[in-house]
């Protein structure tokens, strides 16, 4: 087996493009891991995925390491039944906090009501699943699993709070899964 191209996952499961309508689960993982606590999304897509029953994507019928915006959530959820995706937020709570936020139609709130998104990206997840929402291309139900970072400098490697934070971050991933 040969090694995946640079910036893509390296565990070999479909596309969630192409799963059938109720198509399980996805895990997306968000950031850029040459900008320290930004990498938080894809180090916990990688830990659930050790941690998951079975290896190789456990309960996750497509898993996702390399999305550097929420943008790229498009296309890669769609027909799915459940997306969780994990990502770096700054909402001034303590560094290595882990939040849980559902998207249904409370997303259309949170957006419309014009207030500070914890999102280190332009355009945030749930902006993202209210524009998937109104194509008709959003999952049944999304979950954004958010770590606090503290260091978005240049560089590699977490930060010692996000670090301790993301296995907490993986730990809750299994759990959604398993909830299925």
């Amino acid at each position: 087996m040969s090694s995946p191209p640079a910036g893509t996952s390296a565990i070999p499961l479909p596309r969630a493009a192409h799963l059938p309508i109720g198509g399980g689960i996805v895990l997306a993982g968000i950031g850029n891991e040459m900008r320290h606590d930004d990498g938080a999304g894809p180090v916990v897509v990688a830990r659930a995925a050790q941690l998951a029953p079975g290896h190789a994507g456990g309960p996750f019928a497509a898993l996702e390491t390399s999305l550097s915006e929420p943008l790229d959530l498009l296309g890669y959820w769609d027909g799915a039944d459940l997306a969780i995706v994990v990502d770096a937020v700054r909402s001034g709570a303590v560094p290595g906090t882990v939040t849980l936020t559902w998207f249904e139609d409370g997303a259309l709130t949170l957006r419309r009501a014009g207030r500070r998104r914890p999102s280190t990206h332009g355009l945030g997840v749930a902006d993202v699943y209210c524009l998937a929402h109104e194509l008709g291309l959003a999952p049944r139900r999304a979950a954004l699993v958010g770590v606090e970072g503290q260091d978005f400098s240049h560089g590699e490697g977490l930060s010692e709070p996000v670090d301790c934070g993301a296995g907490k971050a993986a730990t809750l991933v299994l759990e959604l899964a398993r909830a299925l």
